[in-house]
């Protein structure tokens, strides 16, 4: 105990502690969490730079062929040296473009450069079936078109853009085809002019076309969550992707600085604990020698002397005697102070009984050692405890026991719910429970069936067709009677699932998987299961969904949904079930509104109690257990949402669901 105490002191320090580590621990994380996102958006930007760096070389390649196309179409018949011309002044920019082709009527008769290229002259494209799809496609399309990459005969691999080629007439007549043009591109210099690619680059990347395929870089990015966008040119769809060089930097260069900082206001902050606690430490001592000690305890405290007169008493005593403090003076007589509580009706059972029971009063506290327990009049309990002192004084404790007494008839409360709740439950389970046995007699002794009966007479007397009949007449017998025991065995299943969950939910190990739903797919899937007892009924089932999405955990908003539209039909006799939905902010609500029997007000509450029925009895119209509602409840508050009712009885009911709305992302780039 002593060293309990020595230890007490300093259990403010360890709390100061324990906070300043996890403050240090948040700013750490926010900290981690703010580098990691400006890195992402750094690296993001470098990607979008390099991008636009490909899509540009790519378009410029595009442009160059179709200036080729453009010079052919109004120059068909155009030269050798003017061909030469027009190649060398569009590419010579273009250190990456290998060679320009011309193919009047497919048949290649113009290349630049020609010396590296001269073998090529002469080839009839149309001879080569491997050309001539991405040929077909450039003449149908009428738009230039890129494929590749190819392995080169020159060595590496390149692209191939191509271009078909239209003759202009001006008489009216219909431009007549003339051939294509081509460009071979460079595949690693394409990359290397966007800038990809390069020895000291901060970045490592791949490109892949739209079937996957690895167009540049190493596919080891694409396992180290890479920043991906989208490059688009004429008749390609490529993804870049990208990571740092290094791999992403877990650690942000200033954490220990960020600690250092949080460590010097810890050491500042306990320093000045520490003289301020010295400062108090004083300052108690000195108070302590000033206030009666009795003023210490929690409940109330008085003190008689042998002669039943007051010697003193502390102020939790006196409150808890409002209508008599004033007498209490040092000196008083109890029995005067126990008269005038009597005369302004604080004591309830000294009502009718006046004398008698102050003369009873009087003697209890001049023989004390017995514990009494009070009602006064404003409805407080106190337990009474006195006892005598070596002196023959009467010390006497006046405990406030309220809360104790309503706490002991909530538990009775509670205990005669819970005894409803069992008989509910073991009625609601002996119904299937019955007919599972009742039914299970018949699939155990088949021969005591009529059906069965029929088919062993028609199969004595060689009746084939008759046997036939009987044995359908037996099998509906059986299907119907597995069709009553499924049913009886999912009734069994919802009601201990209902239990398991409302158990998981008051012991706090219900969890949750919330994600962004699409909220109609859910709301119909639920109404389907209802709408044949619904149409039993000639029940409507109407939805108004305005809410696209909602933040929630799948299964559970479903156990939401089936008991509240569960409960709509089944208190409906006629009219309709209206569910609506709708988003305001922030919040995702959904609406079943029900004309049926409605709510008395004074039940209103109690439904969403657990063991809580309007109507506990056994013999109730409806079925069910009272679960369904205080499970709703529960899971909406674990989605930090709340359920809510009002109710018109004879009217019907609307009981109204709210969720969190999903938070549009933010920072999202464009792919």
């Amino acid at each position: 105990m002593t060293l309990f105490k020595a230890i007490v002191p300093y259990t403010r320090y360890l709390a100061v502690l324990v906070i300043a580590i996890g403050f240090g621990a948040i700013l750490d994380r926010e900290n981690s969490e703010h580098f990691r996102v400006n890195q992402r958006l750094a690296l993001i930007e470098a990607n979008n730079e390099f991008q636009s760096a490909l899509e540009r070389e790519i378009n410029e390649k595009i442009l160059i062929t179709e200036g080729v196309m453009a010079a052919f179409a109004a120059q068909p018949d155009m030269s050798s040296p003017d061909f030469v011309r027009v190649a060398s002044q569009l590419v010579r920019n273009a250190d990456d473009v290998i060679n320009v082709a011309a193919a009047p009527d497919l048949v290649i008769e113009y290349v630049y450069p020609y010396a590296p290229n001269a073998a090529a002259v002469g080839l009839d494209i149309r001879q080569r079936p491997d050309l001539m799809t991405a040929v077909h496609r450039a003449i149908q399309t009428g738009e230039t078109t890129i494929d590749g990459p190819f392995d080169l005969v020159q060595g590496g691999r390149g692209f191939i853009t191509r271009s078909a080629v239209m003759e202009y007439y001006t008489g009216g007549f219909e431009n007549r085809f003339w051939g294509v043009v081509s460009l071979v591109i460079d595949a690693d210099g394409l990359f290397r002019t966007a800038g990809l690619g390069a020895d000291d680059a901060e970045v490592a990347h791949v490109v892949q076309n739209a079937q996957g395929q690895i167009l540049s870089g190493s596919s080891n990015v694409l396992f180290m969550d890479p920043v991906s966008t989208s490059v688009v040119s004429p008749g390609i769809s490529w993804t870049l992707s990208m990571v740092p060089a290094d791999g992403w930097v877990i650690t942000p260069p200033n954490r220990t600085s960020l600690w250092a900082t949080v460590l010097g206001l810890l050491a500042a902050v306990m320093l000045l604990m520490r003289v301020f606690q010295w400062i108090v430490d004083r300052k108690d001592a000195a108070e302590t020698q000033l206030h009666e000690a009795i003023e210490a305890i929690d409940d109330g405290f008085a003190l008689y002397d042998s002669s039943s007169r007051l010697v003193m008493c502390n102020q939790k005593y006196k409150k808890l005697y409002p209508t008599t403090a004033d007498l209490m003076e040092p000196g008083a007589r109890f029995e005067d102070i126990l008269r005038r509580g009597v005369e302004t009706g604080q004591y309830l059972e000294a009502m009718g009984r006046e004398e008698d029971w102050i003369r009873e009063r009087v003697l209890a506290q001049q023989s004390p050692g017995q514990m009494i327990e009070t009602q006064l009049s404003d409805g407080r309990w106190l337990r009474m405890v006195e006892r005598r002192t070596a002196s023959g004084s009467v010390a006497g404790f006046r405990v406030d026991i309220t809360e104790l007494k309503e706490a002991l008839a909530k538990s009775e409360a509670a205990n005669a719910a819970k005894s409803e709740f069992l008989n509910t439950v073991s009625h609601e389970l002996r119904t299937p429970l019955t007919v599972v046995l009742g039914y299970n007699a018949f699939l155990r002794h088949p021969d005591s069936l009529p059906s069965f009966k029929k088919t062993l007479n028609s199969l004595k007397t060689n009746d084939t067709k008759g046997a036939l009949e009987d044995i359908e007449r037996f099998k509906a017998d059986l299907e119907k009677f597995s069709k009553q025991i499924e049913v009886s065995g999912q009734q069994l299943m919802a009601l201990i699932s209902s239990i398991l969950d409302l158990s998981a939910i008051e012991e706090g190990t219900l969890n949750l998987d919330p994600d962004c739903l699409e909220l109609e797919p859910i709301i119909l899937e639920v109404v389907e299961q209802f709408q044949l007892e619904a149409d039993k009924k000639g029940v409507e089932i109407e939805v108004d969904n305005q809410a696209a999405e909602i933040l929630a955990d799948p299964q559970r908003l479903r156990q939401v949904l089936l008991n509240l539209i569960g409960n709509a039909v089944k208190f409906t006799d006629e009219g309709k079930v209206t569910v609506r939905t709708n988003s305001e902010l922030g919040r995702t609500w959904i609406e079943v509104e029900d004309t049926g029997c409605g709510i008395p007000p004074e039940h209103l509450e109690m439904i969403f109690e657990r063991f809580g029925q309007v109507d506990a009895s056994s013999s109730r119209k409806h079925g069910g257990i009272g679960l369904g509602l205080p499970i709703a409840k529960h899971l909406a508050e674990l989605h930090g949402g709340a359920i809510s009712v009002t109710s018109t009885e004879g009217q019907g009911s609307i009981f109204r669901v709210e969720f969190n709305a999903p938070v549009p992302a933010q920072g999202a780039v464009a792919g």
